[in-house]
């Protein structure tokens, strides 16, 4: 841990808006993981319920089991959040995301299309009859198979992103957390490519998104959303001062 905390990923984070962090996840981890989500499709998934599981989850009853939830809490990534965080700080570990984007899930390529999470929309989970921001802290992602292609279901960034969507609340004010995402230019998006165990960590206000997976394999990736514990008090502050409270 020592040589990782001691680089200068912090100056990516801050620079950039995220960091990928190469293997860092144990295999031992990875395939606990990949097994369990594995075992939960075969026996227990529901075609019915393929909307929620591309908005919210797949696998909805693993998302608080250890096989998940140790990726963050039992690895190495757990070091580099309490050293930009600090781990007593954050909540939100707890209910993982386990996103799945299938093999040739679209006919063409298609650009990719930002976004920030937390604005609601009627298959997100999130209340619809209070369309105010809930943004969070950090995003987390943990990735279970590789990509190594574009457009293989990566996850994709606009670097620097989180500066220009920063200035735009501080000039448009409160109101800004009830419009939905901004529509300001944000630079070129990067689609990262990323093998099995790999993990990224990016600032919430980053836009992102998934790339359209043209590829042979599913794309199989773990999310864990973090947020400061005080986040209910300063929700628009951390909006317009986006590194209070890191330890950069």
């Amino acid at each position: 841990m020592a040589d990782i905390v001691s680089s200068d990923w912090k100056e990516q984070l801050r620079q950039d808006g995220y960091v990928r962090f190469p293997s860092l996840t144990p295999r031992a981890l990875v395939d606990a993981a990949r097994a369990a989500i594995d075992d939960d499709l075969a026996h227990h998934f529901d075609p019915a319920r393929q909307v929620e599981y591309d908005n919210q989850s797949f696998c909805p009853d693993l998302r608080r089991s250890a096989a998940i939830t140790r990726l963050i809490t039992d690895a190495p990534i757990r070091g580099i959040v309490d050293a930009a965080l600090g781990w007593d700080r954050i909540d939100g570990y707890g209910h993982a995301q386990i996103a799945i984007r299938r093999a040739h899930n679209a006919e063409r390529e298609r650009p990719p299309e930002p976004h920030i999470d937390g604005i609601p929309t009627p298959y997100n989970g999130l209340p619809t009859d209070d369309p105010t921001l809930s943004n969070f802290t950090a995003l987390v992602g943990v990735y279970l198979s590789a990509q190594t292609r574009d457009f293989a279901g990566n996850f994709t960034v606009w670097p620097g992103s989180h500066h220009r969507i920063e200035q735009y609340f501080r000039e448009r004010g409160p109101q800004t957390m009830r419009e939905g995402m901004p529509a300001i230019p944000l630079g070129e998006p990067v689609q990262l490519q990323c093998a099995a165990g790999d993990v990224v960590l990016c600032h919430y206000q980053l836009a992102h998104t998934s790339a359209v997976n043209l590829s042979e394999d599913d794309r199989c990736a773990v999310y864990f959303r973090l947020w400061f514990n005080d986040i209910d008090k300063r929700r628009w502050a951390l909006l317009t001062d986006i590194w209070s409270g890191w330890m950069l």
